[in-house]
Parts: structure tokens; C-alpha cells; sequence
């Protein structure tokens, strides 16, 4: 085999792999299926105004959060979650319960940070690169299921309008069993997948697993995020502020 010869080789090889690893990326390996659990708080001033002119759409609220069909499909380099698409037997409760989910878009996690598609935001439409959480690992477990869990704990804080400092916080319950660096609601970055994420306003827990054997077909294709401006989550917060006031300066 002479120099041209080897030289060709080797270039058709290298592009080859390069081709095949971005070919597997398209494709998803798993896909996750979670439940979502939601919880109001009762001393909030918007409970007891529900409670007085809306009663039955409190009560919806409570119990809709039980149609909800979350999907976290993944490969050894990405995951998407999303919201499966369904009919609600009432959408005003379900945009509620929604919220209370901590869900307002699809999130793409990547190996040093995620993405959010901000589907709800009347200042205009964006996809949002965020920092993976700070976790706190701790030494408890508990089996979920088929898996041996462990516990890690983390928290992030929101600041409103007046200046008031809001503090929320997680608990997730991650299986090494399972070494992928995902979980639902851009929460991750642990040694292994969420099986059970504990929130202060909703529960995410896994129901199913489901392995593809057969990665590369067009079922299993990686879902992608809609064509919007990427900012980053200063930038994104600061238009949600002056958006903010705005919306208080009218009312």
C-alpha cells in the first residue's frame, strides 16, 4: 500500500466515525417516562382568591396535574424533555397545574449546560442556555422501583419586583444503576439518571424505561428545539423584570 494510498484510507476512516458519532447524536438510545405530582399552597392570597370566585377551577387544578405525559428521550450526549401532546379536560386548570410543574417549554440538556424553550412569556419567545445546578450528594437511599437510589439536594433562588429574595428548593433521587446525566425539568448533572425529583410545588416520578434496540430508525429520531434567539439567563431575567414592572405599573 503506497503513501497516496494510506493517506486516503485513513481520511475515509476518520470521516466515517466523525459521520457515524454525529449520526448517533440525531438518534435517541432511551426514552423516559415521568408523572408529575403538583401541590398548592394554601396560605398563598391566590388560593383563597380561587377558593372564593373559582372553585371548581381550584379543584381541577389539584387533580389535573394527573394527565400530564412527560418524556425525557436521551443518547450519550444529550436528552430532550418534553410534554407529550393531548387534549385536557380543562386547559385553564392544565396551564395552572403547568406552572406549578416548574414546565414552560422543552429543555435540552447538553453536557455543560441546558437549554429552555420559554413558550409562555408575552415579552417574546426564546431559547435560554442555563447552568446546571449545585448538587449537595448525600449518603441516604431508597429503592424506587427496580433501582437503588441515592439522594442530592439543591436549591436556586428568584427575586421579585420589590426585592424580595424566594428560595426553592430539590430533592432528587438519582440511580448510578442508570449512569446517564439526566432527569426531568433541566434538573441533572448527577451520577446518574432521576428516577424521583421532589420540588416544594410538584413531584416528577419516573413510570417507564424503554431501551431502543434499534436506535437509528425514524421513530427514535432526537426531537429538536424550535429556531429562536439563544440568550443566556441574565439576559433572560432582565427582560422578565422590566417586563414585570410593566405589567404592575398598568395594574
Amino acid at each position: 500500500m503506497n503513501k497516496k494510498t494510506i493517506f486516503f484510507f485513513r481520511f475515509f476512516l476518520l470521516t466515517s466515525i466523525i459521520a457515524l458519532s454525529q449520526t448517533n447524536k440525531q438518534y435517541a438510545k432511551a426514552k423516559i417516562s415521568y408523572s408529575v405530582k403538583t401541590y398548592i399552597d394554601k396560605k398563598l392570597p391566590s388560593y383563597k382568591f380561587l377558593q372564593q370566585r373559582s372553585p371548581e377551577l381550584l379543584s381541577k387544578r389539584e387533580t389535573i396535574a394527573s394527565e400530564f405525559d412527560f418524556s425525557l428521550v436521551f443518547n450519550d450526549s444529550t436528552s430532550l424533555f418534553y410534554l407529550e401532546q393531548k387534549l385536557y379536560s380543562d386547559n385553564n386548570a392544565a396551564n395552572m397545574a403547568l406552572i406549578d410543574a416548574a414546565y414552560f417549554g422543552r429543555i435540552r440538556q447538553e453536557t455543560n449546560n441546558f437549554i429552555t424553550e420559554e413558550l409562555q412569556e408575552d415579552f417574546g419567545k426564546f431559547l435560554v442556555a442555563r447552568s446546571y445546578q449545585e448538587w449537595k450528594l448525600h449518603d441516604e437511599t431508597k429503592t424506587i422501583g427496580d433501582y437503588v437510589c441515592f439522594k442530592a439536594t439543591t436549591f436556586y433562588t428568584t427575586t421579585n419586583p420589590k426585592g424580595k429574595v424566594f428560595t426553592h428548593n430539590y430533592t432528587a433521587w438519582y440511580t448510578p444503576q442508570l449512569p446517564y446525566k439526566f432527569g426531568p425539568a433541566g434538573f441533572g448533572n448527577l451520577p446518574g439518571l432521576i428516577i424521583e425529583l421532589q420540588g416544594e410545588k410538584a413531584t416528577y416520578g419516573v413510570k417507564k424505561i424503554v431501551f431502543y434496540d434499534d436506535e437509528q430508525i425514524k421513530e427514535n429520531k432526537m426531537p429538536e428545539l424550535k429556531r429562536k434567539k439563544l440568550i443566556t439567563e441574565v439576559e433572560f431575567e432582565k427582560l422578565a423584570a422590566e417586563d414585570e414592572k410593566r405589567w404592575l405599573n398598568k395594574n
